[in-house]
Parts: structure tokens; C-alpha cells; sequence
């Protein structure tokens, strides 16, 4: 039951995305397949149907990219570059000494390529696996160019089989991932902020803290599935690469605030102060089904005039108390009190944040 329990957690909960993983495999094992038996039907020769699966599989296995478009194009690339390479390496390996020396340039451009990002990484691999088996198995041009056209052949199919006839979007996979994610962070913040420090509301707070962690972590697990550069479009408002890096920044917002949301409890000084906090705090959680409902659509915004404003009268208030000035033992209370509306702040900064990301295009704006 714990494996069952387990397995249900991580891959069944967020129904589409979880189960995108086992969608992803069957349409790759079913492009090789129908490239293997168009060649059959074609009349390939049997001794090329091989290389038809090859061509197949540096389509279907060696993808990269955080959008259809983007995926496409790195699958065009990649077969083009094995259908112009392997010509060469066929010839090549008929020379032991051209054959080091080609086999260096090889490997020395796998090594590079990383630096020009995911997709040429995983384009170059592609490339060095089918180069290495055309090496190993050398012949004549001609013999080179029939094995070039069966990975033509192989690749086109799983081409327009993965692409038209059975496309799947990661875009939208991530971003419902990405919504998942969302809402468990804000059951968590929701759970923080109506705590009264209780040993059943920490235990509580500890399990819906561990789920909105391993959220994040299915999104991150997705995204390498994916092949999807974590860092790429880290600087922009768009994209996986951002999705990610606030997701993460809005745990760390939510655990700061797990951490001062009783500021103050012993001193009645701040019971008045106390209270203005938790109402902010729980009219900040609609925030969190706003934004995850918009994620998805692009379109609807989050208002946070009231927020920004409630959270203002607090340091205004705060700062009139003037406890920090004060020598009757509350000046702990006071940083205790200005952590906690700090840590609403950042919060509030990070709707903000996410907000953007949402709405792609200007098509919705911050209020």
C-alpha cells in the first residue's frame, strides 16, 4: 500500500502531467516502430532497415526544447546533421589513423556543444551515437549514402508521427505541472497562516510542506525529461526555466513566514498588530488559486493593491510603536514582528513576479 500510496503521490495526483511520462514512452517505442515497418513495406533492404531505426531513434530519443516549435526544429537539425555525417564515417572508417583523428574532432564537438545550451547537447550526443555505429561498420559511399537515406527515411516518419499524427506539447504539460505546484504552496502558506502553533497544526504544516517541496521537484523532474535547459530563460518573465525559479522562491517566502507567523505572542503590545497580520495573510492565499488558474489560461490577474496597502499600515504601525527604541524588553518582539511583515512583503513582490509570468504577452497586468 505504501508503494501504491507513493507512486500515486508523485505521478497520478496531477493527473495530466503526472502521466505524461508514461504518454511520452508509448509514442516514442510506437514512432520506431512504425518506421520499421514502413521500411519493411517499402522494400528497404534488410540490411538498412537497421538504420532506419536509427534514424528513427535520434528523433524520437535526442529531443530538446520547452515548446512544440522549439522541438521541432532541434529534431530537423539533428537529422540533418546524421544524414550529412554518416556518408562520412562510413568512408572514414575504412583508415585507422583518419579514423582516430575524425573520432577526436567527433568527441572534442560532444564536449563542446553544452556550451551553446540543452539542444545542442543532446543533438550532439545524437549525432556521436549514429557516427560511432557508421565507424565501426565501414563501406563504400555508395553503401554510405543508402545508409544516409534510411535515416532520412527513419527520422522523416518519426518526424511527422510525433509532430502531426501524435504531437504533445510540453508547454502545456510543464505549466499544468507548474499549476499543481502552485496550489500546493498555497495550501501550505494557507496552512501556515491559520496555525495557532499547535502540535496537530505543525504536523499538519510539516506533511503539506514535504507535498508542495515534491511538487516542485516533479516540475524540475519534468522539465529534465524534457531536456529543457533549467537555466535558459532564467532572466526573462517566460518560460519553464522562470516558472521554476519562482516556484522555488515562493516555498522559501512561505517557510519564512512559517517561521515568524506567531511574532509576538506573549506580549499583548502586538495582539492588536497580530491580528491585522492574519487577516492580510489569509486575504493573500486567494492570491495563490488566482495566480494557478491564470497559469494555465494566460489570461485574468492578481490584484494586490489591498495587500500591498494592508501590509504598508503594519510597518507604518509597527514603526509607530516605537519599541525599538524601547528599553521594557520589546525590542525582540519588534524584529520578530518586522520579520514576519517582511517576510509578507517578499511574498507579496512574488505574486508580483508570478503574475507576470502568467500573463503572457501584456495580455493581463498587476493591479
Amino acid at each position: 500500500m505504501q508503494l501504491i500510496s507513493e507512486f500515486y503521490r508523485i505521478f497520478i495526483r496531477p493527473i495530466d502531467p503526472g502521466l505524461f511520462m508514461t504518454k511520452y514512452a508509448a509514442k516514442s517505442i510506437c514512432a520506431c516502430l512504425v518506421a520499421l515497418l514502413l521500411a519493411y513495406l517499402v522494400g528497404m533492404s534488410t540490411k538498412f532497415l537497421q538504420w532506419s531505426v536509427y534514424g528513427s531513434m535520434v528523433v524520437v530519443v535526442f529531443r530538446a526544447g520547452s515548446t512544440l516549435a522549439k522541438r521541432k526544429a532541434v529534431a530537423r537539425w539533428l537529422a540533418f546533421a546524421v544524414m550529412c555525417l554518416v556518408p562520412v564515417s562510413t568512408v572514414v572508417g575504412n583508415y585507422s589513423i583518419l579514423l582516430e583523428i575524425y573520432l577526436f574532432m567527433l568527441a572534442f564537438a560532444v564536449f563542446f556543444a553544452p556550451v551553446l545550451g540543452v539542444a545542442a547537447a543532446t543533438a550532439a550526443i545524437g549525432t556521436l551515437i549514429v557516427n560511432l555505429l557508421a565507424l565501426t561498420s565501414p563501406g563504400t559511399m555508395l553503401v554510405g549514402l543508402e545508409r544516409s537515406g534510411a535515416v532520412l527515411f527513419g527520422a522523416t516518419v518519426s518526424y511527422l508521427f510525433l509532430f502531426y499524427l501524435w504531437p504533445m506539447k510540453p508547454e502545456k504539460v510543464l505549466t499544468r505541472a507548474g499549476a499543481v505546484a502552485l496550489t500546493d504552496i498555497g495550501d501550505y502558506f494557507r496552512a501556515v497562516a491559520s496555525s495557532t502553533g499547535s502540535k496537530a497544526d505543525l504536523k499538519e504544516i510539516a506533511e503539506i510542506h514535504e507535498r508542495s517541496v515534491e511538487s516542485v521537484r516533479r516540475y524540475r523532474r519534468f522539465m529534465e525529461a524534457m531536456n529543457v535547459d533549467p537555466v535558459k530563460e532564467l532572466g526573462s518573465y517566460e518560460g519553464p526555466s522562470a516558472l521554476y525559479a519562482l516556484l522555488v522562491r515562493m516555498i522559501e517566502a512561505v517557510v519564512g513566514l512559517a517561521n515568524s507567523r506567531q511574532f509576538a505572542e506573549h506580549s499583548p503590545v502586538f495582539k492588536d498588530m497580530r491580528f491585522k497580520f492574519s487577516d492580510i495573510a489569509g486575504r493573500s492565499s486567494v492570491a495563490f488559486d488566482v495566480l494557478a488558474a491564470s497559469l494555465s489560461t494566460g489570461k485574468g490577474g492578481v490584484d494586490l493593491r489591498g495587500i500591498d496597502e494592508g501590509i504598508a499600515e503594519l510597518e507604518s504601525e509597527l514603526l509607530r510603536l516605537g519599541a525599538y527604541k524601547r528599553d521594557d524588553g520589546l525590542r525582540n518582539e519588534f524584529l520578530e514582528a518586522w520579520g514576519a511583515i517582511y517576510g509578507l512583503r517578499n511574498l507579496s513582490m512574488e505574486f508580483a513576479e508570478m503574475s507576470k509570468l502568467c500573463c503572457k504577452g501584456g495580455a493581463c497586468s498587476v493591479r
